[in-house]
């Protein structure tokens, strides 16, 4: 197999994900990293003003390091806990941690396991310091399931439980290590609808804790009680910051973050380092809303800088030059602090005329700059390096963060647009310029974005006419369905949902309108005058609920199937009268009528593949073949890459394997095979493993060859999608889970 040389970069958004928290080196002046959810993590470049990501190398066999939980530098040193390998396990009794050491600033990194179940995207991701280094080189780490973790010098681990509450959120551990402060959900130890106590102390290293006084939730709703969320020492008293998750959490009583939904009420304390016994509430403001983030500035005396999460008129930083018995708001929306927003879409006026800014978990002072403060959002990174004036501002950090999930990439084959990108929680750009951050595409005629796209179809002789199924966003300013450009992504018209159906096509409609309710899939004909789509139920696509000119979709079936079909409904690229539809078990469906009515046929695919979801939520990928009717390329995962063929004499679908039995193709697009496209078929790009080497691969004659255009530094995390170039020979686009879109083109030697 032939390797050809390949460079990649990143089209810039940047930002976008949840960044879970920071950690200085205390020992080293300018060592800064940040953990997230399920990018990885990453270091700060002062000489840049730019992050650099340190799990490009990693790859879909093993997504573990993508999923950070705790980060820790010190002596020059980067400890990183993560996993689990297996995405969404919840098996507390799987030894599937890892802990990732660096001694090059994540250059490159040594492995070793950790005996317990841990995960950056799941229930406290966004809570406190999870992972200690201590001067002996001891770690301290605090579990979701399994307790206080302690791994000693030898690399051994020990687990201790904290009076029989196993799911920590934070820790602070004193300069001897006698002295443990442990933060905990007050799951394990529930009592009726009340969680159980959250705050522990050891004074023998670890070995016992008794309770600490902390304060009380007075609420006898569901779920009432605080957790311990956030931690930070001065040279006087421990502060902690408590939250207390809201009813309607949705994530029940592992709704312990602020990302659990909301957040009803919380407290601020203080604890005096002597004793450790009684607190003082020095909360700064009577409003209901949890806190989290909380830092103390060591070259100040007496600062102390703490924020609010899921505050209903938008969240404040708040500051305290007396320890806490005072505050001043700091940072408020628009109003106080001087926030200003580099990033196009960051910008207030894509946001209703409000701070795009939430979640701030962690706050974070630089111990070599009093002035420079760092703060956390579920949208990347912000700043203040003039934090102790009273003229204090605020921007955007994010260059170089690209954490971002993208579900869909298109490739037009005309037009100002290069890039069509459909993404979770941030909607999609319309990339004109490879190398440039986005404007704000996605969008009403007011500029309020819409949020989570599924997917967008258009035909390929006319491609300005876009149709977009995308979700509303959270305030409920844009609503979720089906939206349509005709200027090239410029702007976009919400289309009116089917209600009038009946009454379950009513309340999916209802439903989708919302915030953040998945809209279902879409279709445009060949000659962009119609549009098909089927309304989603969370993330299936069932066919009773397909839509073709406000109407019920009829399917004749081959047979009675006592399960509820599904339908997939795309395009035909050359003929405006077909349309094609996949179901589960590998069922498929053809139109001859423009959509309006389906007729399922003999299908030669593998038995088994569920087509009938929303991308992502299966593990196909289907790619139209451009100037071909009836043509279509299938990454089937395990059963590998297959060419799918309609033919309209016969009535009757063919279908050819290209890749060999044994190899695997998880993602699959297409480009032009020739620097000066003749119209021939096309060169296939691919995701998988091929003769047993993981990798992106391509193929100039339908499969007989593949030829590897990546390394092992370059692998980019969770791969959702893949296209080729339309109009570049050579490139293509890579659309991670984990570390944004990847542009990829072939380097002239």
């Amino acid at each position: 197999m032939k390797r050809i040389p390949y460079k990649y970069y990143n089209a810039p958004i940047p930002g976008g994900g949840y960044v879970t928290g920071f950690a200085f080196d205390e020992k080293n002046k300018g060592v800064l990293y940040c953990r997230t959810d399920i990018g990885g993590c990453y270091r700060y470049s002062y000489e840049e003003d730019k992050w650099y990501s340190l799990a490009m190398h990693v790859g879909m066999e093993d997504l573990s390091e993508t999923f950070p939980i705790g980060i820790a530098a010190a002596d020059g040193k980067l400890y990183v806990a993560c996993g689990v390998s297996s995405r969404y396990s919840a098996d507390p009794d799987e030894h599937c941690g890892r802990l990732c050491i660096s001694k090059d600033g994540g250059d490159s990194f040594t492995y070793e396991d950790i005996p317990c179940f841990i995960h950056g995207n799941l229930n406290g991701r966004g809570t406190g310091k999870h992972l200690v280094a201590a001067s002996s080189g001891r770690l301290y780490l605090a579990s979701q399931c399994n307790g206080l973790g302690i791994r000693q010098t030898d690399g051994s681990w020990s687990f201790k439980d904290v009076c029989s509450e196993m799911y920590l959120t934070s820790l602070y551990v004193s300069e001897d290590e006698k002295t443990i402060v442990a933060g905990t959900a007050g799951v394990t130890n529930k009592s009726g609808s009340s969680r159980g106590h959250s705050l522990y102390v050891s004074r023998d290293a670890g070995e016992s804790f008794t309770p600490m006084d902390e304060p009380a939730d007075d609420d006898d709703a569901m779920y009432s009680g605080f957790v311990a969320h956030r931690m930070a020492a001065d040279d006087e008293y421990l502060y902690v910051t408590f939250s207390a998750s809201a009813p309607n959490a949705y994530a029940g009583w592992m709704a312990y973050s602020c990302d659990g939904g909301w957040l009803k009420s919380g407290r601020v304390a203080r604890y005096r380092l002597d004793n450790l016994s009684a607190y003082e509430d020095i909360t700064p403001a009577d409003t209901p809303c949890g806190y989290g983030g909380i830092t103390v500035n060591p070259a100040v005396s007496g600062m102390v800088a703490v924020a609010s999460l899921c505050a209903g008129g938008g969240d404040s930083i708040w500051v305290s030059r007396d320890k806490g018995l005072s505050w001043e708001v700091a940072l408020h929306d628009l109003d106080r602090g001087n926030l200003s927003c580099r990033t196009d879409y960051l910008k207030p006026e894509c946001h209703g005329g409000h701070s795009p800014v939430h979640w701030m978990s962690d706050l974070a002072i630089n111990p070599y700059d009093k002035d420079e403060l760092w703060f956390n959002t579920g949208t990347g990174v912000f700043v203040s390096r003039n934090f102790t004036s009273d003229a204090r501002s605020f921007s955007d950090c994010c260059d170089g963060i690209e954490e971002t999930v993208h579900l869909n990439l298109y490739s037009p084959p005309a037009g100002e647009v290069q890039l069509l990108d459909i993404l979770g929680d941030l909607g999609g750009f319309a990339f004109r310029d490879l190398h440039k951050a986005c404007k704000n595409s996605f969008a009403d005629e007011a500029g309020n974005r819409y949020i989570t796209c599924i997917n967008a179809d258009y035909p390929d002789t006319n491609p300005d006419i876009i149709a977009l199924a995308a979700r509303g966003n959270w305030t409920g300013v844009t609503k979720g369905g089906i939206i349509v450009s005709k200027d090239n992504a410029k702007s976009w018209e919400r289309q009116p949902l089917p209600y009038g159906i009946n009454e379950r096509i009513d309340d999916i409609c209802r439903g989708i309108e919302q915030p953040n309710v998945n809209p279902g899939w879409v279709a445009m004909s060949a000659d962009g005058c119609r549009i098909v789509y089927t309304l989603a139920e969370w993330v299936n696509l069932w066919a009773d609920n397909a839509i073709c000119e406000g109407k019920s979709i009829e399917v004749e079936y081959l047979s009675e199937n006592s399960e509820r079909p599904k339908l997939k409904i795309m395009s035909d690229r050359v003929d405006p009268g077909y349309f094609y539809g996949f179901g589960e078990n590998s069922r498929l469906y053809v139109s001859k009528d423009g959509g309006r009515s389906f007729k399922e046929l003999p299908s030669p695919l593998p038995e088994g593949i569920d087509f009938g979801m929303i991308d992502c939520a299966d593990k196909t990928q289907i790619r139209g073949n451009s100037g071909f009717s009836g043509s279509f390329y299938l990454a089937l995962d395990k059963h590998g890459l297959w060419k799918l063929t309609y033919d309209k004499d016969s009535d009757s679908f063919g279908a050819l394997r290209l890749s060999a039995e044994g190899d695997s193709v998880f993602r699959c697009g297409l480009g032009i095979r020739d620097a000066v496209y003749t119209g021939g078929e096309k060169m296939i790009y691919i995701c998988g493993i091929i003769g047993g080497e993981y990798g992106f691969f391509r193929s100039a004659d339908e499969g007989k060859s593949w030829d590897k255009l990546n390394d092992d530094k370059h692998r980019f995390g969770d791969i959702n999608c893949i296209e080729g170039d339309s109009r570049t020979f050579g490139r293509f686009f890579i659309g991670s889970g984990s570390l944004g879109v990847i542009v990829g083109e072939e380097v002239s030697l």
